[in-house]
């Protein structure tokens, strides 16, 4: 399996993974479910973990494209690595935070009310950061979304 291939398979668990948790962890939040909340800062933290392969195998993937398709768009390509970089850096603040409380919330039978939703709000920040990420990489080669494209004729 080259890493371009990696890429593609693997980029899609944190991008469904962010999407899902974001979710629970509202539910969780909102009907005050304290275990299930601790439960997911667990799996915020192995959905960061897997943001940074999928990163690290971004420019790989980038480069073969250019050598396979010489005509690639470089904007969309560095529209994508940007964003890339971007839900890499939010992804990572989630899992560090998340295990961060973990440690420091330990002994407290409930997480402070200032951690649930400041942790809420950054999730919904890389649910978009992530998509946009998402969406910027299938322009590169899925030209039906483009944006030019998007209107029916």
């Amino acid at each position: 399996m080259t890493l371009t291939q990696f890429h593609l398979m693997l980029n899609h668990l944190p991008i469904f993974g962010m999407i899902v948790l974001f979710f629970l962890m509202a539910h969780a939040v909102f009907f005050k479910k304290e275990n299930l909340m601790r439960i997911y800062l667990w799996y915020f933290a192995a959905a960061a973990l897997v943001t940074i392969p999928v990163f690290l195998t971004g420019d790989p993937s980038s480069e073969y494209l250019k050598s396979v398709f010489p005509d690639v768009n470089n904007e969309l390509l560095e529209n994508h690595e940007t964003f890339g970089y971007i839900s890499l850096i939010i992804n990572l603040v989630l899992g560090v935070s998340g295990l961060a409380a973990l440690r420091f919330f330990k002994n407290k039978e409930v997480l402070p009310s200032w951690f649930k939703y400041t942790f809420l709000i950054v999730a919904l920040i890389s649910v978009v950061a992530i998509s946009w990420t998402g969406k910027t990489g299938g322009e590169i080669r899925h030209t039906e979304i483009a944006a030019e494209h998007t209107s029916i004729k």
